[in-house]
């Protein structure tokens, strides 16, 4: 009994030593959010701790071994938020609201984070074994939810970098290719997007993009000695067992790297990785190189559900087209 009570008492002290981290999470306008998953990661121990925000966007996380967190939050049709370094103190309770911040979509009609909500009220559960073509391969064909995020990786970029990616950001992302009818950033995927593999290509099609497919050849080729640069690259890939590596080179430097704003070189350089673990899931592990923009090289991993209810409809953009001034008629 005596050691009992002991064990109480001691719990109940550690307890009171520990930290809390609370706060509201608003939306890109400043209303509460409702149902963010806030997540805090100790960066020493890698422990991590998530809590769901409330109707009213409050959120708690107790109990935390007092320390330095690294927060996070992902919310569909918004920017995915991240604060470095955030000190939780013994015996207090530190106050952290987050801001989200839109996409480069800006919350446009049917882009917003409401009809992206509803989107993903439409995934469902795709059970069954990998599918494989003739070969023996699995075979990624299909249409797709636009990936989540489940490791970032850890980017560091160049000050140069920093400095474009914060003044495209408050310039509110006007100048965004995508905006222009040009195609998005390089690691986007989505909002759906559909593979194609044949046993020459596979072909990757957006259901928002301009012009809303590319192609990576399955057929052995090497990259050209100079190809010549392009939005989406030169892709070529090869098998490593079950794994297909896409290798992409020869991008041009008009395009964004993501949807943060940061930009891009000639020097770009992405290795992808994709698996098929199932029929309903598919892995994409992407390592990006460009040390005109980067210190080092950064290996980020999603994850894309099937949509097999959905269709790719077409996209026209016809903004921007410079060419119908200058056309002659009889």
């Amino acid at each position: 009994m005596r050691s009992l009570l002991l064990l109480l008492a001691v719990t109940a002290a550690a307890q009171n030593q520990s930290a809390t981290i609370n706060g509201t999470v608003f939306d890109a306008l400043g209303a509460p959010l409702d149902g963010a998953q806030v997540q805090a990661k100790n960066t020493a121990t890698g422990a991590t701790a998530r809590a769901m925000a409330s109707k009213t966007g409050a959120y708690t996380l107790p109990n935390l071994a007092a320390g330095s967190y690294d927060i996070s939050v992902n919310v569909a049709g918004l920017k995915a938020f991240q604060a470095k370094a955030i000190a939780a103190e013994a015996a207090k309770a530190t106050k952290f609201d987050i801001r989200m911040e839109d996409t480069t979509q800006l919350g446009t009609l049917g882009e917003d984070r409401l009809a992206i909500a509803a989107a993903g009220k439409r995934h469902a559960q795709t059970v069954g074994p990998t599918p494989r073509t003739a070969a023996g391969k699995p075979d990624f064909s299909g249409v797709w939810w636009s990936p989540s995020t489940v490791d970032p990786g850890k980017p560091e970029w160049l000050p140069s970098a920093v400095a474009i990616a914060k003044q495209r950001a408050d310039n509110n992302r006007k100048d965004s290719p995508q905006a222009h009818c040009l195609p998005p950033p390089v690691l986007r995927f989505g909002p759906i997007f559909q593979l194609v593999e044949s046993q020459a290509f596979l072909v990757v099609i957006n259901d928002d993009d301009s012009p809303g497919f590319h192609q990576i050849y399955l057929d052995g080729r090497d990259h050209p000695k100079d190809p010549n640069p392009a939005w989406y690259g030169h892709a070529v890939a090869k098998w490593d067992g079950d794994t297909l590596v896409v290798d992409k080179v020869g991008f041009n430097d008009h395009a964004w790297l993501d949807q943060d704003g940061h930009p891009t070189t000639e020097k770009l350089h992405v290795v992808e990785r994709y698996r098929r673990p199932d029929l309903g899931h598919l892995e994409i592990e992407s390592t990006v190189e460009d040390p005109g923009v980067l210190a080092k090289p950064f290996t980020m991993k999603r994850v894309a559900d099937l949509a097999p209810t959905e269709e790719i409809f077409e996209f026209i953009c016809p903004e921007n087209n410079q060419d119908a001034e200058h056309l002659v008629g009889k």
